[in-house]
């Protein structure tokens, strides 16, 4: 491995089914960490699955580095979008992801996501970077899955605990089951807490103060990972220096741009970006 990347994420990478049969990467890690090369830095991903998935397309962005923890499977995921609502489905579960295997080097990284999907991330990770500044994407630990894997919203009971560790935390409508209310209370307990909404834009809360953030208009093809690009590109131009709401508005234009395509092809680079503003 290579030196401190800019941006370290963990969580696991997925096998997302599509609609059609077919099957591509998925999750917060795989987003993330893309958008942060296409932005132009160095990205590190941290994750656990099993052998059947084949990481290679991952691993050949340029500014990624990969570490996979062996697992005896992968995290699966089934959606289903209608009328502009997603239904999702768990179909196999990676192990927990534990620190042995994260590279020395790597824990001198000033930026961390975490980025768990289902559970996979403890939220305790953000004491093993004391110099770092450590945000996480909530939706992982706010799901539970039934028999079927049939997701739905659970609430975090641990959240009061663990949300002030966290410089930034992430998520959206979808996440919280459709009600602001409990976006507004888990923002009362977080510095910056930005809540994804869609086509209608973000809220973008400072200390517990809600701001609007208009969206930018879009040829939604896949909305998959937009609230994923939206945080990255949100920590790495707040790490520039910018305020949460111009970082914001910037965040805000690189998830339009990234649901013009299918998966990660559409995430735009950053003239792409500053293009859009």
């Amino acid at each position: 491995m290579g030196p401190a990347p800019d941006l370290l994420v963990i969580g696991h990478v997925t096998c997302d089914l599509l609609a059609d049969g077919t099957s591509r990467l998925g999750g917060t890690a795989l987003y993330a960490a893309v958008t942060a090369a296409r932005l132009g830095y160095r990205a590190a991903v941290y994750t656990a699955a099993g052998p059947e998935l084949d990481l290679s397309p991952l691993r050949a962005v340029a500014g990624v580095e990969v570490v996979c923890r062996p697992a005896p499977s992968t995290t699966v995921f089934a959606n289903r979008y209608s009328a502009g609502r997603r239904r999702q489905f768990l179909l196999g579960r990676a192990a927990e992801i534990t620190p042995e295997d994260l590279p020395p080097a790597w824990q001198a990284t000033r930026l961390v996501l975490l980025g768990a999907v289902a559970q996979e991330v403890a939220p305790s990770w953000a004491g093993l970077f004391p110099r770092a500044t450590v945000a996480a994407c909530l939706q992982g630990w706010l799901r539970a899955w039934d028999d079927a894997g049939r997701v739905s919203f659970s609430p975090w009971k641990e959240a009061k605990c663990w949300l002030p560790a966290f410089a930034s935390a992430f998520l959206s409508l979808e996440d919280v089951g459709g009600r602001r209310a409990r976006a507004l209370a888990f923002a009362r307990h977080c510095p910056l807490l930005i809540l994804t909404e869609g086509a209608q834009g973000a809220t973008l809360y400072e200390q517990g103060r809600p701001r609007q953030v208009l969206p930018f208009r879009a040829q939604e093809v896949d909305p998959t990972g937009a609230g994923d690009v939206f945080a990255a590109a949100f920590l790495l131009r707040l790490a520039e220096g910018e305020s949460p709401s111009a970082a914001a508005r910037f965040a805000a234009a690189a998830a339009a741009l990234s649901v013009q395509g299918p998966g990660i092809e559409s995430i735009p680079d950053r003239a792409a970006v500053e293009a859009l503003l």
